[in-house]
């Protein structure tokens, strides 16, 4: 067959739950697996669109994707996939509203965490990465991103019977790209902006949102192996304000991460808008630096 020896392997709507038609991911895999994969890292993206967005899918990984294969750190990458999840309702969308009978586009939390758990550990059944693996998460995604971190909501996917056995091994580090963090905090500082409130009540109702907020993980408890977080913000960022990183970094480093050591935080600079992160790939460079700084600490 024409093409079979070719790489990279690009593997499209993998389904991962039977639960609704957006329960898939896609894969790439740069070479053909070798026991030199136990000392690669793979790269999982969760992307953004305000936990309701269609337009917003898995896809959007693909620029910075082709950049990460490109760069500097490629060797160090064994694989790449980008998960979508179901989305919250969205019936003001101007070209694909939301259908009341659609289990894919009217999730609330925890539905959006149980997928993206769901996915990764269909992947760590796969390709038995365990705990190597940084989890990339745009804007909402990066919410997502952290709260597998949290660990609040695993199991509650599954039947009770299973949920210890089940549980997926969280990630060596994780990357928030234009990240929401403390949701009231959000809602707050956009008061005059009433849309924010509406994607925030429908993807979580009208409380809760302290519990569900990143800057309110205790970490040391529920995620010890974690060895760094990249928090990366575009000054050009007129949809999420950088103050959400700040906060973020504040939070973690109360709970002791540091700008080196065993558990760091770093802060990282893009350029662009909100989409323009991934839309132009300028995501890749905040990964870049987390494989970099993941490869130094194991000299």
């Amino acid at each position: 067959m024409a093409g079979t020896n070719r790489w990279p392997k690009y593997e499209r709507d993998i389904t991962y739950s039977e639960d609704s038609s957006l329960n898939t991911l896609e894969t790439c895999l740069p070479r053909p697996e070798s026991e030199g994969d136990t000392n690669r890292f793979w790269v999982i993206f969760i992307h953004g669109g305000a936990w309701r967005d269609p337009a917003i899918s898995a896809s959007s990984f693909r620029k910075t994707q082709e950049k990460l294969l490109a760069a500097p750190v490629a060797d160090s990458i064994a694989g790449y996939a980008s998960i979508n999840y179901r989305l919250s309702p969205y019936p003001s969308h101007p070209t694909d509203p939301s259908n009341p009978s659609d289990p894919a586009r009217n999730a609330t939390h925890p539905n959006h965490i149980n997928d993206v758990l769901a996915a990764i550990l269909h992947l760590q059944e796969i390709y038995h990465f365990e705990d190597r693996y940084i989890l990339v998460g745009h804007s909402c995604g990066a919410t997502l991103a952290l709260q597998v971190a949290m660990k609040r909501y695993w199991g509650s996917q599954y039947e009770s019977t299973f949920a210890l056995e089940l549980n997926v091994v969280p990630p060596t580090a994780i990357v928030g790209v234009e990240g929401i963090y403390d949701i009231p905090a959000l809602v707050e500082y956009h008061e005059d902006q009433p849309v924010y409130r509406d994607f925030i009540v429908n993807a979580f109702g009208a409380s809760g949102w302290d519990t569900a907020s990143p800057t309110n993980g205790d970490f040391d408890d529920s995620w010890p192996d974690g060895k760094l977080v990249v928090l990366a913000h575009s000054p050009n960022d007129t949809l999420i304000e950088a103050e959400q990183a700040e906060l973020q970094r504040k939070a973690l480093e109360s709970q002791g991460w540091k700008d080196a050591g065993e558990r760091r935080v770093k802060m990282f600079e893009l350029g662009g808008e909100h989409d323009e992160v991934w839309e132009t790939g300028e995501a890749a460079k905040a990964i870049e630096l987390a494989v970099e700084e993941l490869s130094q600490s194991r000299r």
